[in-house]
């Protein structure tokens, strides 16, 4: 009996084509890819907090699926919606890499004498509200501008000088293995500067009635990463919020207890931070859920923060 070749759907950037390349890698047997452009890919012209915002960079994707012309779907979690096209499914989750973000600079730019280590005025190029609001908390000297484009694409409006800065996933630059000479890269404490709802994952999404690509997308699957980043997206719709809503969230496990650091915006706007620790993930999950319930307020119990921005470790 011939064996059933698997078709990808991919957008076609060079960081989707590397996380559809690792799929591959590990899923065995016959696969082809097929690259589909989604509106997010078209409409380059509008930040991306100017469009809905509700399957930017998937809904087409999913469309493909739907329809029976792909067989599964390579995505970023964080593009993807909280709530799936019916009869779709995340056959797998991959383990996830780093979950926070870096600042690339121009030198000319940096300040190393402030929590964030640009001149006062600096702009940086920001793609979320979320990392927009986290610049304000840190350091409202710095003026946030949306920024569009593949991540080499933004790299290079930072060598130009069309900003000082960018604010890019850590995850994504190692995926790419990028250089960025002439630039200078800071890590940002994903402690107090939490991702999105899944930084730093790679999904597999597959239709509900197909057996035969759910038994083969088990081995990618880590079941530690995919109960974390189901507690992110849970309390991401807690909160009410879609994939570029202003809201940071990061689930880990640390030592013997689990994890949660949310960002999220209360009534008045102010751009709040929280952290909760607990034996049991479902426990840490609820007491952050409860804040988000009262409006997330802000908190005098977080400690110290040790540091914000510092040089970064390498990626690649």
């Amino acid at each position: 009996m011939t064996e059933r070749c698997v078709i990808i759907g991919t957008r076609g950037s060079k960081l989707a084509l590397e996380q559809t390349r690792r799929v591959q890698h590990v899923l065995g047997g016959a696969s082809k890819q097929k690259i589909v452009r989604t509106s997010g890919d078209r409409f380059q012209d509008k930040a991306l907090c100017e469009h809905d915002g509700i399957g930017l960079f998937t809904k087409e994707i999913e469309q493909e699926l739907l329809v029976r012309r792909i067989d599964i779907a390579v995505h970023s979690l964080k593009d993807l919606p909280i709530k799936l096209a019916e009869g779709l499914t995340l056959g797998a989750i991959m383990r996830r890499d780093e979950a926070s973000d870096l600042l690339i600079a121009r030198p000319e730019s940096l300040d190393a004498s402030r929590t964030i280590p640009l001149k006062s005025g600096s702009v940086v190029g920001a793609s979320s509200l979320r990392r927009k609001a986290l610049l304000a908390r840190y350091d409202p000297a710095i003026t946030a501008q949306p920024i569009r484009g593949n991540v080499p694409t933004r790299l290079q409006k930072v060598v130009r000088g069309d900003v000082d800065a960018v604010i890019l996933s850590r995850a994504g630059l190692s995926r790419l293995e990028l250089e960025i000479q002439p630039l200078v890269a800071y890590d940002l404490n994903p402690d107090y500067w939490p991702g999105a709802a899944g930084q730093g994952t790679i999904a597999v999404e597959c239709r509900l009635d197909d057996a035969e690509v759910l038994a083969r997308l088990e081995p990618l699957d880590d079941r530690l990463t995919r109960i974390c980043v189901q507690a992110e997206r849970f309390l991401l719709a807690t909160y009410g919020g879609g994939c570029h809503a202003p809201f940071g969230a990061w689930a880990s496990l640390r030592e013997k207890s689990f994890q949660i650091v949310l960002a999220a915006p209360d009534k008045h706007q102010a751009f709040n931070l929280a952290v909760f620790s607990a034996g049991s993930l479902e426990r840490a999950r609820d007491a952050a859920a409860a804040w988000i319930g009262l409006g997330c307020p802000e908190r005098d119990d977080l400690e110290e923060i040790p540091w914000i921005c510092r040089p970064a470790r390498p990626w690649c």
